[in-house]
C-alpha cells in the first residue's frame, strides 16, 4: 500500500510510475501521483503529487500540488503548493499558501497575492492589526 502524507493507495485516482513517460494534457479527479516523466499540461481541482523520481516540465493548474521530485514550468494551485525536502523546482509558483521544507531547492518567481486575491483572502498588515485590536474594517 502506498502512503503519501496521510493518503492511501485507495485515495489515488492515477499513477505514472518510474520508467513511464507521458507527453500531452493530463486531467484527473482525486489524487494523481507522478514518479515518471511528464511534459505538457496538468489540470485538476484536486491533488497532484510529484514523487522523488518524478520529473515534470509542465503548466500545472491543480487544487494542491505536493512536490518531492523535479518540476519546471508554471505551477498554479488554488489551495497550496508544497516543496518537500529533496525537491528541485525551477518554476513560477502561484498559490495562496506555500510551504518550503528545509532541503528543497526553489528558483523562480512566486506570486501569492494574485492567488489570494482571486479567492478574496488578501489580508493586509493594516487590516490584520485592526482585527487584533477588535476593530472592524470596511
Amino acid at each position: 500500500m502506498i502512503k503519501i502524507k496521510g493518503l492511501t493507495s485507495e485515495d489515488l485516482n492515477g499513477f505514472l510510475d518510474a520508467g513511464c513517460e507521458f507527453l500531452g494534457e493530463l486531467r484527473f479527479r482525486n489524487t494523481f501521483r507522478i514518479d515518471g516523466l511528464l511534459k505538457g499540461k496538468v489540470f485538476s481541482d484536486n491533488t497532484l503529487v510529484v514523487g522523488e523520481s518524478g520529473q515534470v516540465d509542465a503548466e500545472i493548474d491543480c487544487g494542491t500540488v505536493s512536490i518531492r521530485g523535479t518540476v519546471s514550468g508554471r505551477v498554479h494551485a488554488r489551495d497550496k503548493i508544497e516543496l518537500l525536502a529533496g525537491s528541485s523546482v525551477t518554476a513560477t509558483l502561484v498559490a495562496p499558501r506555500l510551504l518550503i521544507e528545509e532541503g528543497a531547492f526553489f528558483q523562480g518567481d512566486c506570486d501569492m497575492a494574485s492567488a489570494a486575491s482571486a479567492k478574496g483572502d488578501v489580508v493586509t498588515l493594516e487590516s490584520a492589526k485592526a482585527a487584533g485590536r477588535g476593530e472592524k474594517r470596511p
